[in-house]
């Protein structure tokens, strides 16, 4: 596997794009090109995740997919963890529209080395877990309008994703900006105000940036089919974000496979050890999502393989 971290930023070091390339081999594809997988992290806008990078990258190469992770621009990439809207300064970086178009620039990287990395242009897959979740269906609605398009000066060549997966997502911020549960107190008001200044740069979002920041509002016969899920104990996500999600995709006609979980705080990642940080984060009733979401990938971007195994010639080694 060919590992590389490649900076998408010049003046910032922390926006990268990390490779997870499977090697060619005489055993197993002989030189074709596979789909590949390009995973954003969570993490509020605030930060993004290890949980949701390199362990997702390492099961979907287990699926036979290159994989990559896009480390795109959050609030502490300005030097802090956390941002406090009283006393802390707009990071403008980490604000509506960048981390869309560091998708845009990631796929336009990847398209730009197709060839040589084996990478089949036409079948990049977007893979997004919470804020990384929003963040790829943002750009799945939006690849082909100007906001994308005219940035980069591309008429939507290499722009295009070829479908999504996602997890614990927003997707309607006029839905989220309400969401409260049984045992919410002053934490989530606090949550949602450092997620809106590290997204909005403002605590306080208008009606049109709620509008304009909300995939499942511009939902079009453009998005690409999505494979989704979440759990109905997420009390940082409303679970409605998923279904309305859904909802939204179903009314345009879009194919789409939605997974809700009864059991699951946010931010299960795996649901596996291998993203655990404590017991809490291994629920067995969860871990199968990445299967299901495997048997979605191999019927939609099946590996280009031969129908048989060549019959190997032993009279070669005499």
């Amino acid at each position: 596997m060919k590992i590389e971290k490649i900076n998408l930023n010049e003046d910032d070091a922390n926006v990268t794009l990390t490779t997870y390339l499977l090697d060619d081999s005489e055993e197993m594809l002989i030189g074709k090109s596979r789909p590949a997988v390009l995973i954003c992290p969570g993490g509020g806008y605030m930060f993004t995740s290890d949980r949701e990078a390199e362990p997702l990258a390492l099961r979907f190469a287990s699926m036979g997919y290159h994989a990559f992770v896009l480390r795109y621009s959050v609030f502490s990439n300005s030097g802090l963890a956390f941002p406090d809207p009283k006393k802390d300064d707009i990071y403008m970086n980490s604000t509506y529209p960048n981390p869309i178009r560091e998708i845009g620039k990631a796929l336009l990287i990847i398209n730009e080395h197709a060839e040589e990395w084996k990478v089949r242009s036409d079948q990049i897959v977007l893979s997004g877990y919470s804020a990384g979740a929003h963040n790829c269906a943002l750009y799945c609605v939006n690849w082909n309008k100007p906001v994308i398009t005219d940035y980069f000066n591309n008429p939507q060549e290499g722009l295009k994703p070829a479908a999504a997966i996602l997890g614990y997502g927003v997707y309607d911020f006029e839905l989220q900006k309400d969401f409260k549960t049984e045992s919410a107190d002053e934490w989530q008001v606090k949550l949602n105000d450092a997620f809106n200044f590290s997204y909005f740069g403002k605590t306080k979002v208008t009606d049109d940036l709620i509008l304009s920041s909300s995939p499942a509002q511009l939902v079009n016969k453009d998005t690409p089919p999505m494979f989704l899920w979440a759990t109905r104990e997420d009390n940082v996500v409303s679970v409605t974000q998923t279904t309305g999600m859904a909802h939204a995709l179903a009314m345009k006609g879009i194919p789409f496979e939605t997974h809700i979980y009864e059991k699951g705080h946010h931010g299960l990642s795996l649901s596996t050890q291998a993203t655990a940080k404590s017991k809490e984060d291994i629920i067995h009733e969860v871990d199968n999502w990445i299967g299901l979401a495997e048997t979605w990938l191999n019927n939609r971007f099946p590996l280009d393989l031969v129908e048989k195994t060549p019959i190997f010639n032993f009279e070669q080694l005499l």
